[in-house]
């Protein structure tokens, strides 16, 4: 059995609306009636920044009807309300479904036409223990509908004129971007003929130090050699010196 979808509004130019229905949603109607009033009549982006706000407890809600023990808010200038988090959760799902199928019919800018909450069914339950009494399990039922605003043509040049200046400060931005990428890349290029150029010092630093050390080790190792051939020659001249004291205090025969 499929249950047929119909509207309690009716819109004056089909080809330019949206809708969306959430069946069966288990919220309070009474709630959801008085998020709907509050969104009723916006502009559809307005209405969801809204709804996105009072998802998170950030937005008090006015309650018109339905408002016995509420407190009155300050948020709401002294009048009774609340924070329906959940209510507003549901009801922000189904006005963003029917943004996604405004969009897809390629609709212009919509305001909310139409957004009502009703009870759909009342499900017998009973209390889960303890006496036994009735608690009755009730569902609601979301509608949605969209409508094209109508944008004076004056507003339509003002928009005309705000997309050329946008497109003039966006070409303004990107060339400045470009203007940008390219200064990096000069800097780049730069960078790397510098590392490049110290590179080459350091090796030529290190070249030089290793020609240093080999001179210094040559310098060593002749200073050693001629301190042997001295050594050598010292020790010949007290040879040939003894040699000759000796001869000289021989006994003449």
């Amino acid at each position: 059995m499929f249950m047929t979808t119909s509207y309690a509004y009716k819109a004056p130019e089909p080809g330019k609306s949206a809708h969306a229905i959430l069946y069966g949603s288990n919220i309070s109607y009474k709630d959801a009636c008085q998020v709907c009033s509050a969104v009723r009549g916006r502009n559809t982006e307005r209405a969801i920044e809204f709804l996105q706000l009072a998802a998170v407890g950030e937005k008090a809600i006015w309650f018109r009807s339905h408002n016995s023990g509420k407190g009155h808010r300050r948020e709401l200038g002294g009048k009774k309300g609340g924070w329906p988090v959940k209510c507003a959760k549901v009801i922000l799902g189904v006005v963003q479904s029917a943004l996604g199928n405004a969009n897809k019919k390629g609709l212009a800018p919509t305001k909310i036409a139409h957004i009502s909450a009703n009870k759909q069914d009342t499900l017998p339950r009973m209390s889960p223990k303890g006496k036994r009494i009735r608690m009755d399990y009730e569902t609601a039922v979301i509608q949605v509908v969209l409508q094209e605003m109508k944008i004076p043509e004056h507003h339509k040049a003002l928009a005309a004129k705000k997309a050329a200046e946008q497109k003039k400060t966006d070409a303004k931005k990107a060339e400045i971007k470009t203007a940008a990428n390219e200064q990096k890349k000069t800097d780049a290029k730069t960078d790397a003929k510098k590392a490049e150029t110290k590179a080459q010092t350091a090796e030529q630093k290190a070249q030089a130090e290793k020609s240093s050390a080999q001179k210094a080790e040559e310098k060593k190792e002749e200073q050693a050699a001629q301190k042997i051939a001295q050594n050598a020659e010292n020790a010949a001249q007290r040879t040939a010196a003894h040699s000759s004291t000796h001869e000289g205090n021989k006994p003449s025969l």
